[in-house]
């Protein structure tokens, strides 16, 4: 009896095993080399990349992104090993659902975040599977993973699952920063940072189910839409970035990188309601270079339209040694006053002394007489800032920028109040501040206006500032030039969404 007991149970246990064993999907030890298929002058979408040996590279150039030949026809998985050498920014792994194509991105938004976008719309800083302190670190090399099935996905980071999601009722799509022509195409990307792809591999899992939205094709090509700086007469600086210089007067900094003259471009509005642009407003005597032309350079990188605008529709004069090379004179594309914030998307204030003269309720005086500006200019800056947060659209500043901000006034508030912000440390141009003369230092501005500092260079790197970019809502601030590549690339990211 009891040998027939236990002859029952091992046949019920042998059933259930045999019956079971189609549901449960395993993993496939063939792993599939992608860089051996890749063609970078076909595969490449945007971006400067390379193929040497069994790697492939790309430049720290916008949104770089490779279109992979394998469309996935069933549950797979999707492993990169990969070393970002410079920059601050994300990396991504494109996939492909039943529910779409999403993509799987590490140290994003510039506030070194990870997680899966889109997902009903909302990026990975909205929905549930956003992870914070993810910050890569240049030099170390990562594997990254994404696991496709029928009902999940999972994104690994070093083997550590970073974010997970499951697939039913929702719908995913991918950010149009990340956007590759073919939809049904695995796909790499790297924002503004030069990278290496060890490996790129993709295996299929044995028994895995199918994914009905893909009908693939074996090797798809994709042709380059390489986006480019749209001025014909202003030459990019060298992405090589420098250590911070503390000197207590913008002209006694030394340039991190090295520019040409630009010269006058002209202004363009807007030809269609899908176009975005961007406001990008300079002094006319004492604007920071860097903080004009980095900026510049990243938002042009990502198409989007740019239109200079000063006090005067005359010649701009940057600080001594800010980044130029010649004279660095701009020729602003419109005065102030005749800027209509129905026709950007978004506003920004580069820094220098210079922009103190568009301190709408400052009450003290500067030694440097320019500085003061005119009644006039500060009401048309201050009614134009008041339209773009009645608008609802993105405000921004860098360094000594961050200060006409500060002295906005929106509903008799500063613009800044209660808002997270950074600032420069570094000193605010001689003058009379409070009845008395001074030299605070350029965040003091802020300060005295209710916002909610962020410690100097507390964001990343403690070393450098050139990490130091926050965001509030739609207001965006930059400490000071070392921050002006990472914040144009922010602004440009936010308006590409």
């Amino acid at each position: 009896m009891i040998l027939m007991q236990t002859a029952n149970t091992f046949l019920v246990a042998t059933l259930l095993a045999f019956f079971s064993a189609p549901c449960s999907a395993q993993q496939s030890d063939s792993w599939n080399d992608l860089i051996n298929h890749v063609d970078v002058n076909q595969h490449s979408v945007s971006g400067r990349w390379q193929k040497s040996g069994t790697a492939i590279s790309t430049t720290a150039a916008g949104a770089a992104k490779l279109s992979l030949p394998f469309q996935p026809e069933s549950e797979y998985d999707f492993r990169i090993k990969f070393t970002r050498n410079s920059g601050v920014h994300s990396i991504a792994l494109l996939f492909v659902t039943d529910h779409g194509q999403a993509c799987f991105e590490v140290d994003a938004w510039g506030q070194h975040l990870a997680g899966i976008q889109s997902i009903n719309g909302e990026t990975l800083q909205q929905n549930s599977t956003r992870r914070d302190n993810q910050a890569l670190v240049n030099g170390r090399t990562y594997t990254a993973l994404v696991e496709v099935r029928h009902d999940r996905v999972r994104g690994l980071l070093d083997g550590n699952v970073i974010a997970e999601i499951s697939l039913a009722g929702n719908r995913l799509t991918v950010p149009s920063v990340w956007a590759i022509p073919d939809s049904k195409s695995l796909g790499v990307g790297a924002y503004a940072s030069d990278t290496t792809f060890h490996q790129i591999e993709v295996r299929t899992i044995d028994g895995g189910r199918s994914l009905s939205t893909n009908s693939r094709s074996s090797d798809r090509t994709v042709r380059s839409s390489q986006t480019a700086m749209t001025s014909a007469s202003e030459t990019s600086p060298s992405d090589t970035s420098s250590e911070e210089n503390t000197a207590s007067t913008p002209g006694s900094r030394s340039p991190s990188a090295r520019t040409q003259p630009s010269q006058t471009m002209p202004a363009t509005r807007r030809a269609n309601a899908t176009e975005i642009r961007v406001l990008l407003v300079i002094a006319n005597q004492d604007f920071f270079y860097r903080e004009y032309f980095e900026p510049r350079r990243e938002l042009e990188r990502a198409g989007i339209t740019v239109d200079v605008a000063a006090g005067r529709k005359t010649t701009c004069r940057p600080h001594d040694n800010s980044g130029q090379q010649g004279s660095g004179n701009v020729m602003p594309d419109l005065a102030i006053a005749d800027a209509d914030a129905s026709d950007y998307d978004a506003i920004m204030f580069s820094g220098g002394w210079g922009s103190s003269m568009y301190q709408y309720a400052f009450q003290g005086s500067y030694s440097n007489r320019t500085y003061n500006g005119d009644p006039q200019t500060k009401a048309a800056v201050n009614r134009l800032l008041n339209d773009f947060i009645e608008q609802d659209k993105f405000v921004g500043a860098l360094c000594h920028g961050v200060s006409v901000l500060a002295w906005a006034r929106v509903n008799g508030r500063s613009l800044l109040q209660g808002k997270r912000v950074v600032a420069s440390p570094r000193q605010s141009p001689s003058g009379t501040y409070n009845g008395r003369r001074d030299q605070p230092l350029s965040r003091w501005n802020a300060q005295i206006n209710g916002a909610q500092l962020s410690p100097a260079r507390s964001i990343g790197n403690p070393r450098t500032s050139a990490d130091d970019v926050m965001i509030d809502g739609k207001i965006l601030t930059g400490e000071d030039d070392n921050s002006a590549t990472l914040f144009g690339a922010t602004l440009a990211k936010y308006l590409t969404q």
